[in-house]
């Protein structure tokens, strides 16, 4: 039981000792932070839907709209703006729209609803003005379309999950659709994955633990860690929402992140314990060398995983600074519970840690016949015939990213037979005018006539530059009225009064302008996320640079364009700061300067690999398109950067796991092969069970039906079973045994300020 004698210095140590000795007061407080954060969830949430791009041209554009037209009382005077409001289509598989029956049966459906105080109108063909017959029909009179808006001093979506249960359509069939519809089912459907996925995680996460603890009660004790740490990240998150602009999708990345790291930080712990009670340590004794060897690892991995995620931060407007603060808290939280709560209740347990045992689990032992021994003995005889294939492999599977085309998604991010997809998808095929991709340029007129010759001479010709391109439809605006009218003729018609004017021409002007600014509405065919839009929205811009008036051009592929670019501008940044830091962190744990850049170049191959596959299925589709129910799209521009900073800080987890049991054995031994080799024997069966673990965490979120939900969790899936696999297990051991001593290089000058650890084995003895 010497051995403990070199770590008894270390305050991790004495941390190990506390736990043990105030084991009832550290187990209070913990409690108290427990419940103190859970608690916050009454508070309730206030998640933004999108980004929060301020800074963004196609925010400020969108900004400028919704305040310039807030209080225009021309706009929904049809009742068909549709912001605060839903779409019912309704259709019958014999009935035409025009019969009476059709009507009747619509009428009746309405009738539930139509006395709601929520409700500020509902809008019908028998109640609307007859210029907008059009809009309610479909083209052959098969559909027909009803709209229905919410008073403004309600929770539109509130209000619109209150009117699900009583819209019945009978003999019709219907489908709900429109803006609140839309983001109401995106709302709903991301809890809806949240809680399906943590059901069908929670059963297989703990017969993996039973397999790999041999024991229900150590099983179990990672599981019970992990209530805590998500149940306090929701808490904290959903305070947070009402102090700044967090995105949705924040949610489901803390407890997604909660709920893998604070079990794979919980297995090791108790592992380790388990392990030096197996060695003869009393629980006294094992709980502070656990907290030595095991929670030190753990606080370690916990920052290079915050270092990961706090990447996120740089990506401002986009909607991922949120992500990257509610994935630390559940990080830290991870950290805080399983190095103080666990820690306690291990020395409450003991030994009956391990009771309940079952007969089909890995033993506990590390003989020199098992799998890992093999594996670590045969790695390091055969290093290069190892290394070379697996990075082949790697680097194969990673091509396809080099094919990645990034564009944000919209309804079509939902799986294909959801309802306001499907109602979304009858309007496009039905009402040739619905659908429409749309570009706006909204130009500000500070005190200048928006009537002025120069105005009219140079939005006019701006417009016929616009609209004569092969990728725009139509142009819609006050200095465009129709194909055939020039400048002169705009100018004649605008210094006539109002009502002298050609009927139509003031409705235009007050549709697309106010005193202050003007819109020109840009129709265009490809579709708005494609590199096609993309090049569009750019060209528009670069023709705004000719003329006097300098607008901002908005739209949703505008939007897609100004995330692309903050994407790629800023992840340089973020990417240098990750590396720079958690490089930093494995120097000072292990104080060598070629591991750090190892195990960066070995997570980046991990990470390669994993982008390459997220193309190839989501993009490309291959046949996955059709049995895990999506549509293939270019891949959101946010997605590479969540799986980079997410893998990232996971891989260095293992990294610096596995490194801490070689280091440990290195200062034992002084042989670089032999600590090699222990390492792997030591930490391959954990790191294998612990990644097994996170996999089923991630991978359970594949049955999404948010697509980049989807996405997200099976990158992150492939990427830690990879590096825990390949990587870890091989490509790692391999070269730390090609580098063989360099592995502990530092230079001299840095070694003055960070002298290297030094083996401890004699020390031990003399004082033995």
């Amino acid at each position: 039981m010497g051995g403990s004698v070199g770590y008894r210095k270390d305050t991790f140590y004495r941390m190990g000792l506390f736990s043990h000795d105030r084991r009832r007061t550290v187990i209070a407080f913990s409690l108290v932070v427990f419940f103190g954060l859970g608690s916050l969830i009454a508070t309730g949430s206030e998640f933004t839907d999108a980004f929060d791009g301020d800074e963004m041209e196609s925010y400020q554009a969108h900004n400028m709209i919704t305040s310039a037209f807030a209080t225009n009382e021309s706009e929904g005077e049809s009742g068909l703006s549709g912001g605060r409001g839903f779409t019912i289509i309704f259709a019958h598989e014999e009935w035409n729209a025009s019969n009476p029956q059709f009507a009747a049966a619509v009428n009746k459906t309405l009738g539930a609803i139509s006395n709601s105080p929520d409700i500020e109108y509902i809008q019908t063909p028998w109640n609307t003005e007859s210029n907008l017959s059009s809009w309610h029909y479909s083209d052959d009179g098969s559909h027909m379309r009803i709209h229905i808006e919410f008073s403004a001093d309600v929770d539109a979506k509130e209000a619109y999950r209150g009117t699900q249960d009583d819209i019945k359509c009978g003999v019709l069939l219907c489908w709900r659709t429109g803006d609140v519809a839309i983001d109401t089912t995106f709302d709903d459907r991301m809890v809806d994955d949240l809680v399906n996925a943590e059901l069908l995680a929670a059963p297989l996460t703990i017969i993996l633990l039973i397999i790999v603890f041999s024991s229900i009660v150590a099983a179990l004790l990672p599981v019970a860690i992990s209530v805590p740490t998500v149940i306090s990240g929701v808490g904290i998150i959903f305070w947070l929402s009402h102090q700044m602009d967090v995105n949705n999708y924040a949610m489901n990345i803390v407890s997604l992140i909660g709920i893998g790291v604070s079990i794979d930080y919980s297995l090791f712990i108790v592992n380790r314990f388990r392990e030096e009670l197996h060695n003869g340590h009393d629980k006294r004794e094992a709980l502070a060398i656990t907290s030595a060897t095991a929670g030190k690892a753990v606080f370690f991995s916990g920052i290079t995983v915050v270092i990961g995620l706090t990447g996120m931060l740089f990506f401002e407007g986009t909607g991922l600074p949120s992500m990257g603060i509610g994935g630390s808290l559940a990080v830290a939280l991870a950290v805080f519970f399983s190095t103080t709560f666990l820690m306690a209740i291990l020395s409450i347990l003991g030994e009956r840690v391990n009771s309940f045992k079952v007969p089909f689990g890995m033993k506990q032992e590390m003989g020199d016949d098992g799998l890992w021994f093999k594996l670590a003995d045969f790695v390091m005889r055969r290093p290069v015939v190892t290394l070379v294939p697996i990075l082949i492999l790697l680097i194969g599977a990673g091509a396809p990213f080099l094919n990645a085309q990034l564009g944000l998604g919209g309804i079509d991010l939902l799986a294909p037979d959801e309802e306001v997809r499907v109602g979304s998808e009858i309007q496009e095929a039905e009402w040739s005018d619905f659908g429409e991709a749309e570009i706006f340029i909204i130009f500000e007129f500070d005190g200048t006539d928006r009537f002025s010759d120069q105005a009219i001479d140079t939005l006019h010709n701006f417009s016929l530059r616009i609209v004569g391109r092969e990728d725009v439809s139509s142009v819609v605006s006050m200095y465009y009225p129709t194909p055939g009218m020039n400048a002169s003729d705009l100018k004649s018609i605008y210094s006539l009064p109002v009502e002298h004017q050609p009927v139509g021409v003031q409705d235009l002007v007050n549709a697309t302008s106010t005193e202050d600014v003007v819109i020109i509405q840009i129709v265009y065919n490809p579709e708005p996320g494609s590199p096609e839009a993309h090049a569009l929205v750019k060209e528009i811009r670069l023709m705004e640079d000719d003329i006097t008036f300098q607008g901002k051009v908005g739209g949703w592929a505008a939007i897609s364009v100004d995330i692309i670019d903050e994407v790629y501008e800023k992840t340089p940044i973020a990417v240098t700061y990750i590396l720079f830091c958690t490089g930093i962190l494995i120097f000072i744990q292990v104080r060598s300067v070629l591991i750090p850049i190892k195990a960066m170049v070995m997570n980046v191959l991990s990470l390669s690999a994993s982008f390459g596959m997220l193309v190839f299925v989501f993009q490309e589709g291959h046949g996955f398109e059709e049995w895990m129910n999506f549509t293939p799209l270019s891949i959101d521009p946010t997605t590479p950067v969540i799986m980079f900073c997410i893998v990232f800080g996971l891989s260095m987890d293992y990294e610096v796991l596995m490194l801490s049991r070689i280091h440990e054995a290195y200062l034992e031994t002084g042989d670089n092969t032999e600590a090699v080799r222990r390492g792997l024997q030591q930490t391959g069966r954990l790191i294998t069970g612990a990644a097994a673990v996170m996999v089923v965490v991630f991978a359970s979120f594949t049955i999404a039906t948010v697509q980049i939900i989807k996405a997200i969790g099976l990158g992150l899936a492939l990427a830690i079973a990879i590096d825990a696999t390949l990587v870890r297990a091989i490509v790692v051991p391999a070269t730390m045994r090609l580098l063989g001593d360099l592995n502990w290089w530092s230079p001299k000058w840095l070694a003055k300020w960070f002298p290297p650890h030094q083996p401890h084995r004699e020390e031990e003895e003399e004082s033995q």
